[in-house]
């Protein structure tokens, strides 16, 4: 392990769910430990900066709320799993050894991609986001039939996509909704993009990874109305002819290893790939 300077912890909690009681006994102890250890620990947002790791307690959606404000203070981050599946949430609550490195600053650290998605509009801006699984382009069920993409890379022309909707995932989002669709699992300190339609016109459409060193071009050829998501939020309404701009970001995000559960630990853990049911 390598050894961090700790002095100060931003905990972040979603304060919801079915799974409270867990919270609130992880928060006891953390908050504890870090009084013997000299940690200062914080929860509200408005005294984030300065700290030197951020530690969600709580599902897959509470660390990617917190990695989105981690990615933007250039902090490392740690998820203890006390939700559904928590596969980005590598830690579990009865884990209290590798709690207390945490806090001792004993833990390293890898970094995963993030993509940059900008939405055009007559070739003007409307809106930019920053996403660590994935961005998505679904049609409005109650407004618009299937959805008609054009895709570019790298200037290349793919073949027109006919679909419900599109997924662009980064590796790490690979095991997300680029999963239920069928999609490939990547590794995630792998450097690509997954390009998988969402219930497509044609069965002959099937998932393509592309380099993440190349730019993905999106353009709605047929869309009456539909909504262009980011990491399950940041939702925005997208029409016929809008441009979604793909792309690596220049910078990754540091998010803290479980150095006793590897990434095939944690698909058979989690998502029992390979077992028998």
């Amino acid at each position: 392990m390598t050894s961090n300077k700790i002095s100060k912890v931003f905990l972040f909690f979603r304060n919801d769910g079915r799974k409270i009681a867990e919270q609130q006994e992880t928060r006891a102890f953390i908050t504890g430990k870090s009084r013997e250890l000299g940690v200062k620990v914080v929860e509200n947002i408005d005294e984030i900066d300065g700290s030197d790791l951020i530690v969600t307690v709580g599902g897959d959606g509470t660390f990617l709320a917190g990695a989105s404000m981690a990615f933007e203070r250039n902090i490392p981050i740690a998820g203890i799993n006390v939700g559904q599946l928590g596969f980005l949430a590598e830690i579990n609550p009865g884990e209290e050894k590798m709690i207390t490195n945490l806090l001792k600053g004993d833990f390293d650290v890898k970094h995963r991609m993030m993509m940059d998605v900008r939405l055009l509009r007559n070739g003007a801006e409307t809106a930019a986001f920053t996403a660590l699984n994935e961005v998505t382009i679904i049609r409005d069920i109650n407004a618009s039939p299937m959805l008609c993409f054009g895709i570019e890379y790298n200037g290349e022309e793919m073949p027109q996509y006919k679909c419900d909707g599109l997924i662009a995932a980064t590796p790490t989002g690979s095991t997300a909704y680029n999963l239920s669709c069928n999609g490939p699992i990547i590794y995630p300190a792998d450097e690509s993009f997954v390009i998988n339609a969402v219930a497509p016109h044609a069965l002959t459409h099937r998932p393509i990874v592309l380099p993440a060193s190349g730019s993905v071009k999106v353009t709605l050829k047929e869309c009456v109305l539909g909504f262009l998501t980011c990491d399950g939020k940041n939702s925005v309404q997208v029409c016929e002819n809008d441009v979604v701009l793909i792309r690596r970001n220049g910078r990754d995000l540091s998010v803290v290893s479980n150095p006793e559960r590897s990434f095939f630990d944690i698909l058979s853990e989690r998502l029992h790939l390979g077992k028998r049911l």
